[in-house]
């Protein structure tokens, strides 16, 4: 019985049914997400304090997208320890070349599996919260006081683009234990104090020559290091995956 049922969470097609679901869902999702704004909370929000104030019946797209990200992160980890003790097992019989280059894409899963342990460990806990960015506005941020000094916005003042944004930013003042710091935030352009990452974004459209609504996202992102950790391999694995194969192809010797 537990042998049955470890093969079939093993299996390729149940891994092709729950691809094709999330897919659906993923399409939903997109479609939930642009005609209801409280999704955009999500982003300066913790999933589970999210949850408790906008939890209703039409977020069952979003439940079952964390179920079938699950299922497909125990579908990978069972089909890749099967793989690896078939490996282990044709050991002895099989070049030890061929079989880390057989090794390769179930470990590129495994990262996977990492990568996405990180990014559910930095929606479920950490932190995540905002301000406005108008001068004078503050926030105690662990042991520091972090405060809007200023913020700028320039404009296109040529051209097809003319009274167009060109771009924004902020001046903030860190202090911490009596020390003080400023630093320069810009969009697209975010600014680390003391493991907290601190993102400028537009909370209102642009209008053409007048400047936009500003907010700062703060976070903090425990899974972080595990998901730089997981590109980082699987970025090394596919490298190394596809010179060897690349080397096979043309007769040479590793």
């Amino acid at each position: 019985m537990i042998s049955t049922l470890w093969n079939r969470l093993a299996s390729t097609r149940l891994c092709f049914w729950i691809l094709n679901l999330l897919t659906i869902n993923l399409v939903i999702a997109g479609l939930y997400t642009t005609s209801d704004k409280r999704y955009r909370q999500i982003n300066s929000q913790l999933l589970p304090d999210w949850l408790q104030t906008n939890f209703d019946a039409d977020c069952w797209w979003l439940i079952t997208l964390i179920f079938l990200f699950s299922a497909l992160a125990c579908n990978i980890i069972a089909c890749a320890s099967q793989r690896m003790m078939q490996l282990w097992q044709r050991r002895l019989h099989t070049d030890k070349k061929h079989t880390l280059l057989l090794l390769c894409p179930t470990l590129m899963h495994l990262c996977f599996v990492f990568i996405l342990s990180g990014h559910g460990l930095s929606e479920c806990s950490g932190l995540k919260t905002k301000m406005r960015c108008i001068a004078g506005q503050q926030i105690t941020v662990g042991n520091s006081n972090v405060k809007v000094l200023q913020q700028h916005s320039t404009f296109h003042s040529d051209g097809v683009l003319k009274g167009n944004l060109q771009h924004c930013e902020a001046q903030l003042q860190f202090t911490t234990d009596g020390h003080e710091s400023i630093e320069q935030l810009k969009v697209l352009k975010p600014v680390w104090h003391a493991g907290t990452s601190y993102h400028l974004v537009m909370s209102s459209k642009a209008l053409p020559n007048q400047p936009p609504r500003l907010q700062v996202i703060i976070k903090q992102d425990p899974g972080l290091m595990l998901i730089i950790i997981g590109n980082a391999l699987m970025c090394l694995l596919m490298a190394g995956y596809f010179f060897i194969i690349r080397k096979f192809r043309h007769g040479e010797q590793i």
